[in-house]
């Protein structure tokens, strides 16, 4: 019996140096993180995808003729990728010194699917004409914009963040 009490003690505090292990590793991630400035540097001179709001709103529009597997080749290729597109603004939101565009539903050709697929936009102003421009977008105007897409979420909405405005 004292063995187990003896053992207990050591395996608390290896358990307690493995947590604090771990705690120390997060700190250095979020360290490592990029600054959005940093995020955007980058993004302005990635290579874009050639991969238009068309295609992908064809390819997730509900009863389209594109595959699960060509949906999810699809996600893989645009995910973490910067696509530059021209959109038309539904609303424009301000928040935490970024504006979010929700688009249109995002144009397709075919008359038979149910158009789903919007564009969520988080843009970070990089000047005061940026601020201006923003500020006077109204729902139906065109804007283009560039960015990493984030995510698509249930076949609706393309998730860019962070993103930045092309002046045209």
């Amino acid at each position: 019996m004292r063995q187990h009490h003896t053992a207990f003690p050591s395996l608390l505090s290896m358990a307690l140096m493995i947590s604090l292990v771990g705690c120390g590793s997060e700190k250095q991630e979020v360290q490592h993180q990029k600054t959005t400035q940093e995020q955007l540097a980058e993004i302005m001179r990635a290579e874009v995808v050639p991969v238009s709001p068309e295609q992908v709103a064809e390819a997730f529009a509900l009863g389209s003729d594109s595959t699960d597997l060509q949906r999810d080749l699809l996600n893989k290729e645009l995910v973490g990728s910067v696509v530059e597109w021209r959109i038309q603004v539904y609303e424009v939101e301000f928040a935490e010194g970024r504006y979010k565009v929700t688009s249109q539903p995002l144009p397709i050709k075919s008359k038979e699917v149910l158009q789903l697929l919007r564009a969520a936009v988080f843009v970070v102003p990089s000047s005061d004409s940026d601020h201006d421009l923003m500020r006077k977008l109204k729902t139906n105007d065109m804007v283009t914009i560039r960015g990493r897409v984030r995510d698509i979420v249930l076949r609706t909405v393309v998730v860019i963040e962070p993103a930045a405005l092309v002046q045209q």
